[in-house]
């Protein structure tokens, strides 16, 4: 129950997120089809069998939980014992809110945090690459404990969406992050905004 309703807000926000970024990145997205198409087909839809061979799908949604970030700052965690950082103690049991956002948007680890590249997280070699600094679902033993869940959740349905959709902007308008951005509730959520998701058909889909 904790794992299905801490999952439904977070999940549907990043898929929010997901959409915003297909529909304004197009070449990113006919990549994505392409991938699919060669790799599962239009007959069937994908299922987690395939998600080895769909990497730059995966590195899409890898991406879209960096720059999204919809939980700045994770949930409260305490030490259980007095800890010292950097010359502040931190006492046993005090609540403290990890700035995952400082980790995600770093330039000394990312070199271009602000722009949205999915191949950082695709090798030389076309593997997948997990840096150890990716921490959206924070990290150690007391990381998110439906990780996997949203993970499996996210693969399915935006792979899906994108086997199935086209994700355009409105016709004749853009999208703007600087309007779209700057919802911080629950989780850190995109202001509403409107997309267009055309069937794909025809040739495409043959």
């Amino acid at each position: 129950m904790d794992l299905f309703i801490a999952g439904t807000e977070t999940t549907s926000t990043t898929v929010t997120w997901a959409s915003f970024y297909l529909a304004t990145r197009p070449d990113i997205q006919s990549r994505i089809f392409a991938e699919i198409k060669a790799n599962v087909g239009t007959e069937r839809l994908p299922s987690m069998q395939d998600k080895q061979s769909l990497v730059y799908t995966e590195a899409f949604i890898m991406e879209v939980l960096r720059m999204s970030n919809i939980a700045i700052f994770s949930a409260p965690h305490a030490p259980v014992a007095d800890v010292w950082i950097r010359g502040f103690r931190i006492p046993k049991g005090m609540q403290i809110m990890p700035d995952i956002n400082s980790v995600l948007s770093d330039p000394a680890i990312w070199g271009d945090p602000e722009n949205f590249r999915p191949e950082r997280f695709v090798s030389e070699e076309g593997t997948l690459l997990k840096p150890d600094e990716f921490i959206p679902f924070f990290t150690g033993r007391r990381n998110c404990l439906g990780e996997s869940l949203a993970r499996m959740e996210l693969f399915l349905f935006i792979s899906a969406l994108v086997q199935r959709f086209e994700i355009m902007p409105p016709e004749g308008e853009t999208l703007d992050i600087n309007e779209v951005d700057g919802i911080c509730g629950a989780t850190h959520a995109p202001k509403p905004f409107y997309i267009r998701a055309i069937l794909r058909h025809g040739k495409e889909m043959n």
